[in-house]
């Protein structure tokens, strides 16, 4: 646990309290009294609200404290207000020279973000090591196939099979529960289709997936910006090119159509089928291998995302009962970017009766499900979200902040997503298999659509219950294939999260909404 003293990076209106809680792969906190220690420090500090925040920037040291001091110096700035209000340090003061009472909490855990260049650098390689521990041997031998990039099929397939390998879970290990955002009944199993398919069907995918990032880039430069219009469930439109809330029997916004219609197509994946008998890649072998180099990723993705859901239920949540029994005035407001938003979604659930200790939860480019948190899947699919109950054991809203220029999520994680045995149904792999963070939470009876504009005017968002975001209007840049996915470093994000804790300072009551850059 680090204090607010040791924290590095100062900001403009002073420093916040802050802490850093660590967890293990298996959810585990050292002798499990961070929790208590952050509490007892919390009290002396005078914190009212404690922000705690979870992200996948963990590759090494120096990326958490950088991804940390960022995500710190936004809410310090929003909590001090305008550039002339008094620096102190400890406890920022609003423009009218009242304490705000706000701490930070960052999450550490072996999370990690594989960088988009078609090759893993040291850094990477090391990163790897570090996350699934005694597979160095195994992280080198990927390297080496990646760097030599062989003309030969099977070397596509060696690939494939270290990926298995590299990820795979025995079958009663407890992370095995959280592979899925469905309701753990929903599924005999939980494997994605990726790591069992023909490994150069996956590879052609990815690439052409790739491909597609770069047009869809492209033309997000020559065409006006799209927006969400306000709605509810009932007043959503009925139709888009992803399906139809008549055929699933879906309440909720419409989807965002997919980036490109290959994505809806009701084919396999994989667009190309290798030829029998042929043993060499005939053309472009690069191609196909920054496909293999983004199938890396999108399999570690899984994995991280699989361990951030054990940790949020099984190691965050009891660290948070423990500081709501000894804060019972402290209100807690979970935040999470990508994968750590998986991990704060079931940390709300591990709370169950008791997460009304939370007084608001935002995910921001959320990389899991956006059915998780519905009751009832489209009429192709059975059961209903893993996440369906948390938004009734949330004090206040859960805000499911969202971007159109998201590729990695509009374009990657579909593919990445489809379950063993599953084919894509008649409203196309986006829909079923889309990630909130690229087109918001879907299936949720009431749950209104916002832009971020909207979002920020006074009293605008629910007082519980789930809400979108539409935060294209500054969540938009980022090069492919990723997108704006990282793009979350804005003083409007702190707002909303402001706003949806109803956080006493800049972000709320003082006519500061809006979305123009800081």
């Amino acid at each position: 646990m680090r204090s607010s003293r040791e924290a590095r990076g100062g900001t403009r209106g002073g420093d916040l309290p802050r802490w850093v809680i660590t967890f293990d792969a298996e959810g585990g906190d050292g002798d499990g009294k961070q929790g208590a220690r952050i509490a007892e420090e919390a009290h002396a500090a005078g914190v009212r609200d404690l922000v705690v925040i979870a992200h996948t920037g963990h590759s090494d040291a120096d990326t958490a404290a950088g991804t940390d001091d960022r995500f710190h110096a936004l809410f310090a700035a929003e909590a001090a207000g305008p550039a002339e209000a008094a620096e102190t340090v400890g406890s920022a003061e609003s423009a009218d020279g009242s304490r705000t009472g706000l701490g930070f909490v960052s999450v550490h855990w072996p999370g990690m973000r594989c960088p988009p260049e078609p090759r893993l650098t040291d850094t990477t390689e090391a990163a790897l090591s570090r996350t699934f521990p005694g597979a160095q041997r195994l992280v080198g031998e990927l390297r080496a196939l990646l760097d030599e990039r062989p003309v030969r099929y099977g070397a596509v397939d060696d690939v494939g099979m270290m990926l298995r390998r590299l990820v795979e879970a025995p079958l009663q290990s407890d992370v095995n529960s959280y592979a899925t955002d469905m309701s753990n009944a929903l599924l005999p199993q939980s494997d994605p289709a990726m790591l069992f398919d023909s490994a150069v069907q996956v590879c052609e995918g990815f690439a052409h997936a790739l491909e597609q990032a770069g047009e869809e880039a492209e033309r997000e430069a020559q065409r006006p910006e799209r927006i969400e219009q306000p709605s509810t469930g009932a007043e959503a439109p009925a139709m888009s090119k992803s399906g139809t809330l008549a055929e699933s029997e879906t309440a909720g916004p419409r989807p965002a159509d997919a980036p490109d219609a290959w994505l809806s197509r009701p084919e396999p994946l994989g667009p190309r089928i290798r030829p029998f008998g042929v043993t060499e890649v005939g053309e472009d072998p690069d191609r196909l291998w920054d496909g293999a180099h983004q199938f890396l990723c999108q399999a570690v993705s899984y994995a991280i995302r699989r361990r951030a859901a054990l940790i949020g239920e099984r190691g965050l949540a009891p660290a948070l009962g423990r500081i709501a029994e000894a804060l019972p005035d402290t209100r807690v407001h979970l935040v999470g970017h990508g994968a750590g938003a998986r991990l704060v979604a079931y940390a709300a659930r591990g709370l169950g009766g008791g997460a009304h200790c939370v007084g608001s939860l935002t995910l921001l480019q959320a990389a899991f499900s956006h059915f998780a948190f519905t009751g009832h899947l489209p009429n192709q699919l059975r059961g209903g979200g893993g996440l369906a109950e948390v938004a009734h054991r949330v004090a206040g809203p859960v805000v499911c902040g969202y971007s159109h220029h998201d590729l990695e999520l509009g374009l990657l994680f579909p593919l990445a997503s489809r379950l063993l045995g599953e084919s894509p149904p008649l409203v196309g792999a986006g829909r079923v298999w889309g990630a909130l963070g690229y087109d918001g939470a879907q299936g949720v009876e009431g749950c209104p659509t916002l832009t971020l504009a909207d979002a920020l005017a006074e009293d605008a968002l629910p007082r519980s219950g789930c809400v979108n975001v539409d935060t294209s209007a500054v969540v938009r840049g980022g090069a492919p294939p990723l997108g704006a996915h990282d793009d979350v470093f804005h003083r409007e994000l702190a707002r909303l999260v402001f706003a949806a804790g109803r956080i006493p300072g800049a972000g709320t009551g003082e006519g500061r909404g809006g979305t123009d850059r800081p």
